[in-house]
């Protein structure tokens, strides 16, 4: 073959991108040649072009004679460019004359390509590997041009990076698997689809190696030919096809893997190490998603597809119940659930099987489940006896109230008949236990000489009457900048728990009674309704009366004191509170400032509450009220008149007159099953006598979302509550910053009896003011503070001792300075290690007496002493609330291993 052969042979055709780029550099750099001949195949369809301004030629140069013509024809403001596969000798120098750089160039598409990104000056040895790629990024430039290089050499990452998410609409935006299966699976496949076959095959192959298996059977998939499955389902899909553990593989589910690859990856090969690759980023894509909050839409649709993927194409429906996103994954999880909650076995794991399910993370979906194992694990902690009244009313308010407020979320807990049956199951062992509490606060009730001795009793223990709270309470922290009374009409001690922690957050510090470490207790006045509770407590004695009698109680109370009610908390528009009420909280010449918010009494009586959580927004306008109270200097005393109970199924009973849902009078008849006789001073009704209801399944009369009067612990018990603001520190003799107040079983599973810290002082009991022919009565009030128990583990709590008697520990002390308490390390060590090493830290800091506001610092002082050398001995899991304790490590580290 002669050389002017050879060379016509090598002659390519030459796209348009290409023509136009070598135009732009014709132009640019050619000067006096307005002519540029290239060696290619001298076809051309494409027209004239519009380049910079300016009109350039396409001419088709079969021969010297035909690029002569185009010659004689070219406009003085016209640029030419000759396709010619004519050989050098074929043309005179008449040709070349008048061609940029009196030469034939040959199309080299590369050298064109540095062109194409702003800074770049040459392509990267790994880019030009793939020959297919200077055409494609020349044919597919987008009109603003491909994103500048930020280095000298174009790499093979931004420049075909920068075209696959061009041809897939995505701009420029960040790639990876997570990303093209997520993209890939917002419905829209025209992009995609409209790439050139052989380019899609380049650029799969590319994506695969670069970004991985997820990343190339996003493509791949899409890509295929009549398939309307979209990449996130058949992910979805893998990856309930292919577990982590295949140990348990069915006949149906190889089956079903092998339809999936025939149908949906044809011609290739899906190994499990790619399957699951696939799967994790499949669930990471379906996280972004959810954490964008799906602005397309497209999750939805996915998940039905999946769904439907597995049940009808691939013919295994119950591949959907294994899936950790799909929704029949989240109900079998539940259901699970219930079976352990029946059983009593395995509850904690069924727990951890629903939380590691997608749908848990969805508008409280996990409420539910956490509340019926709260539940589960109180039913196995002991229920002991309690001596007398105050003892019922203090349990209820430690124990109690967290039981109603778990109780009821989970009333309303399923809509799965499997799992709602089962949560009914536990709601009446719930019920059951909580009646046999009533029971016996009912018996203790009885007793007139109990009711007679409440008057006046108590003034030094942790229970309290309602008419007790202005002495107790509010006029030792009268001296601390002033009070803000808040009664909340109507709120029981589950209400409060629902409340406590959001009042928590907003920056006020929880204050309690030292001898207990608890929220207090009152005891409602009898019948526990408003006209005669919240008047004794605004009164400091057993009276009835209405609000104009609650106004010259206060004021009597504290000369100087000013209360509101209803109309008067109206603030004009644009302000929170009113400018009498801001501006008596402002004042410092009113020493207490008393408010009542009638929210959730109104509730009772109108909406249905029997599984409403409570919050600051319900009530209005208490935040306002809390800010302004902070910003005075005034302390807070968030407390109720009366409790009450929620229509749950109630039993109707006749209606008496004289009476009203929750109680009667006691000439209508002598007290039946499920009612108690009181008398005495505390009944501020029918001359000291009435009946009440103490079953809270039961009324009088009509139905109402909530009732009030009778004698359950839940309408009986009124919470005290106690906030001042995080700067101050003063505070009246025997109160201190609260700890948690959760009882463990919320937070953690239940164990044996946790040790107590040796250390720490026992609270001490203040002596009673013997009070004349009550001294027996008053025992029965009485409340012991909690009894240390003993440690259940003597070989941990030995490897406990050991380390508090090594001298690891003892310079440990010594590096962790005056801050570090001894007592407290113990109580953490001795907490967590009865708890193998895991715990909530609301649950170590209440075992160590850690106040709320305290938890960070007291467990920033435990980790100085016991991570050794920067281990991480002890450690906060990712939730930022659960401690770990690396208990073979703390062995190590304190020398008491081998």
């Amino acid at each position: 073959m002669t050389t002017a052969a050879a060379e016509a042979q090598r002659t390519v055709a030459v796209s348009e991108a290409l023509v136009r780029s070598r135009a732009v550099e014709l132009i640019a750099k050619g000067g006096d040649s307005r002519v540029l001949v290239l060696r290619a195949q001298p076809r051309w369809h494409g027209g004239d072009l519009t380049v910079d301004g300016h009109h350039v030629r396409v001419v088709e140069g079969i021969s010297q004679l035909a690029i002569l013509d185009a010659y004689a024809e070219q406009a003085d403001d016209e640029y030419l460019v000759v396709l010619t596969d004519r050989p050098r000798a074929d043309l005179n120098d008449t040709v070349l004359a008048r061609a940029y750089r009196q030469q034939i160039e040959d199309p080299d598409e590369w050298a064109s390509v540095p062109g194409l990104f702003g800074g770049a000056r040459e392509v990267s040895r790994e880019l030009r590997h793939l020959d297919w790629a200077a055409t494609a990024l020349l044919d597919h430039e987008p009109a603003g041009g491909w994103a500048p290089s930020s280095n000298l050499a174009v790499t093979a990452e931004h420049a075909i990076g920068g075209l696959l998410g061009h041809l897939l609409g995505l701009g420029r935006a960040e790639l990876d698997g997570v990303v093209l299966l997520a993209e890939l699976s917002n419905g829209s496949r025209a992009p995609w689809s409209g790439v050139d076959p052989e380019l899609q095959a380049h650029l799969i192959a590319w994506a695969e190696q670069e970004y991985g298996a997820a990343a190339g059977f996003a493509l791949r998939t899409t890509a295929a030919p009549g398939s309307l499955v979209r990449p996130l389902a058949l992910g979805l899909a893998i990856d309930v096809l292919w577990p982590r553990s295949s140990t348990d593989l069915t006949e149906e589910q190889v089956a079903a893997r092998t339809r999936l690859i025939e149908r949906y990856v044809t011609g290739h090969t899906v190994t499990p190490l790619q399957a699951r690759e696939i799967a994790d980023a499949t669930g990471a894509a379906v996280l972004r998603l959810s954490r964008e909050n799906d602005p397309d839409g497209r999750l939805g649709v996915v998940l039905d597809q999946a769904e439907a993927l597995l049940r009808d194409n691939l013919g295994w429906a119950a591949g959907a119940e294994r899936s950790a996103i799909l929704r029949p994954g989240f109900t079998a999880r539940l259901r699970a659930l219930g079976v352990a909650l029946d059983a009593g076995v395995g509850v904690e794991e069924a727990l951890a099987a629903v939380l590691h399910h997608r749908e848990s993370t969805l508008a409280g979906q996990d409420l539910a489940p956490r509340m019926a194992v709260r539940l589960c694990r109180w039913l196995t902690t002991a229920d002991g006896q309690v001596n007398g009244l105050g003892g019922d009313l203090q349990r209820q308010m430690d124990d109690g109230a967290w039981v109603d407020s778990a109780l009821g979320v989970l009333w309303a807990g399923s809509d799965d008949p499997e799992v709602g049956a089962a949560y009914g199951r536990l709601i009446d062992r719930v019920r059951d236990r909580r009646h046999a509490r009533d029971t016996s606060a009912a018996a203790h009730l009885s007793d007139s000489a109990v009711v007679r001795s409440l008057v006046g009793l108590l003034e030094d223990g942790p229970a309290l009457g309602v008419e007790d709270i202005l002495s107790a309470v509010v006029d030792p922290w009268k001296s601390q900048g002033g009070v803000l009374l808040v009664v909340l009409d109507g709120m029981s001690a589950a209400v409060a728990v629902d409340l406590a922690s959001e009042v928590g957050r907003s920056g006020l510090v929880e204050w309690v009674p030292s001898t207990t470490r608890r929220r207090l207790a009152a005891a409602a006045a009898l019948p526990s309704l408003t006209g005669v509770s919240r008047t004794s407590l605004f009164c400091g004695e057993i009276t009835a009366g209405t609000s104009a009698t609650e106004k010259a109680g206060l004021s009597t109370a504290f000369p100087g004191a000013k209360t509101f009610h209803k109309g008067e908390l109206r603030a004009s528009g644009g302000a929170q509170l009113s400018d009498n009420v801001a501006a008596a909280i402002a004042d410092s010449a009113v020493p207490v400032v008393g408010v009542v918010i009638n929210a959730i009494d109104d509730a009772t009586h109108k909406n249905d509450t029997s599984n409403r959580p409570w919050a600051m927004s319900d009530l209005v306008p208490l935040r306002a009220l809390l800010n302004a109270a902070s910003i005075a200097g005034r302390t807070v005393v968030l407390t109720s008149d009366h409790g009450h109970v929620v229509e749950r199924a109630t039993e109707k009973l006749p209606a008496v007159i004289g009476g009203d849902a929750r109680w009667r009078p006691a000439a209508a008849g002598t007290a039946q099953d499920g009612e108690v006789h009181v008398s005495g001073p505390r009944v501020a009704v029918n001359e000291g006598e009435a009946v009440l209801l103490w079953r809270d399944d039961a009324r009088y009369g009509p139905a109402r979302s909530g009732y009030h009067g009778g004698a359950s612990l839940a309408e009986l018990t009124v919470p005290v509550l106690v906030y001042q603001r995080s700067l101050a520190s003063a505070a009246p003799e025997g109160w201190e910053p609260a700890p948690p107040q959760a009882p463990s079983w919320w937070n953690d599973p239940v164990v044996a009896a946790m040790p107590a810290p040796a250390t720490l002082p026992k609270p001490a009991k203040k002596p009673r003011r013997k009070q004349a022919g009550h001294d027996d009565e008053a025992a029965l009030f009485d409340l012991a503070p909690p009894t240390p128990s003993m440690a259940p583990e003597a070989q941990s709590l030995g490897m406990v001792d050991r380390i508090l008697r090594s001298d690891v520990y003892a310079d440990q002390m010594r590096l962790a300075g005056r801050a570090a308490s001894s007592g407290l390390v113990e109580a953490v060590l001795r907490t967590l290690v009865a708890r193998d090493g895991r715990a909530h830290q609301e649950t170590v800091a209440a075992a160590a007496g850690i106040a709320t506001s305290g938890i960070t610092q007291g467990l920033a002082i435990v980790k100085r002493v016991l991570n050794v050398e920067g281990y991480d001995i002890l450690s906060v899991d990712a939730d930022g609330e659960t401690l770990r304790l690396d208990l073979g490590l703390l062995q190590e580290q304190f020398g008491l291993s081998g």
